[in-house]
């Protein structure tokens, strides 16, 4: 055999043993309710971004928020032997069974945003029920404490919903006994849902004073019926969208919390990531939070009794994008929660 021969092979047994390396790069699945909300559009941007930082390969599926396609969605990712599931759980409990299947095939599971009890599953959570305890006070204190609200939720039995809707209508029961919550409306996340919803609360109640949200897209559809129809309605919402900015300025949104969609996306493409490659985590993880107003609100609010630590529209179109440096890979694990 010749030297230029014996060279060549050795070459390619190099190039041989590397390319397993490359097969063997963690894919990640994930179960979204759906993939056409901004919210979620603007989670897989970041998480894509992620999926580069770490080494690993996403797949994203849509469940146009049917429940039996996204059982259908993690049953294909077990059969596929991914790395790890990620699910944004249509219905917490309608899961379980899905998800321990996925435990017992030993893939990490984690559900996004949602505490949901399906024994070794990790969950992405946010303190909601206190958060949007804040948002219903002030909005109730912005509306002078009397009159009548209307509620925009996403889906029953979806553990951010339902936890968020909660402390909203306890807090609103508690603490202002003359507002009236004259609607609840489920969406499913769908801005059409949201826009015909404000449509009838306000021709049905032409003195409705303001509309909380759990996610800020369902707002932003309501506050276009309103301006067409010349009602001059305010906001509490939730998720910290850019597009709030200008309505958070002018005062009309008395008060978002910025989750941020790009933050929330990194951060759960992250976490599957550290744990599809074996790294511990805790069960529970908390992503940290910002309250987010005008200055000019703040100091309104603040005149009413009501104070909390905030950050205004230019600094959280800062932090909303900040995702690499707060939770990139040459972070600790600890980065990847806070405490509650």
């Amino acid at each position: 055999m010749t030297k230029k021969l014996t060279a060549a092979l050795i070459v390619a047994a190099a190039l041989a043993a590397s390319a397993p390396a490359f097969a063997e790069e963690p894919v990640l699945g994930l179960a979204a309710i759906d993939l056409q909300n901004s919210f979620f559009v603007r989670m897989k941007e970041a998480g894509d971004v992620a999926a580069k930082d770490y080494g690993v390969k996403t797949t994203w599926q849509s469940a146009e928020g049917s429940l039996e396609k996204q059982v259908a969605i993690i049953e294909n990712f077990i059969n596929q032997k991914v790395a790890a599931i990620l699910v944004d759980p249509i219905d917490k409990n309608a899961v379980i069974p899905v998800l321990k299947k996925a435990a017992e095939a030993g893939i990490p599971v984690i559900t996004m945003g949602n505490k949901v009890e399906a024994g070794t599953n990790y969950s992405t959570l946010y303190p909601d029920y206190d958060n949007m305890s804040v948002v219903a006070e002030a909005l109730g204190k912005s509306i002078g404490g009397k009159g009548e609200v209307a509620l925009l939720v996403g889906s029953r039995g979806n553990f951010v919903s339902d936890t968020r809707e909660k402390g909203f209508v306890d807090t609103m029961a508690k603490k202002f006994p003359d507002i009236k919550i004259v609607g609840i409306e489920p969406t499913g996340w769908d801005a059409a849902k949201a826009t015909n919803a404000a449509q009838t609360w306000l021709t049905t109640y032409p003195d409705l004073k303001g509309i909380g949200c759990i996610s800020d897209s369902l707002c932003l559809a309501a506050d276009s019926v309103a301006s067409a129809l010349g009602k001059n309605l305010l906001y509490g919402g939730y998720d910290g969208d850019e597009e709030m900015h200008e309505l958070i300025d002018n005062g009309k949104q008395v008060i978002d919390v910025l989750t941020g969609a790009y933050r929330v996306g990194y951060w759960n493409i992250a976490v599957a990531a550290r744990l599809g490659k074996g790294e511990k985590l805790p069960y529970d993880l908390y992503m940290p939070t910002y309250f987010v107003t005008s200055d000019a609100t703040a100091e309104k609010l603040k005149a009413d009794g009501l104070t909390f630590p905030y950050i205004n529209t230019a600094k959280a179109k800062i932090e909303s994008k900040n995702y690499t440096e707060q939770l990139g890979p040459s972070l600790p694990a600890s980065a990847m929660t806070s405490a509650k």
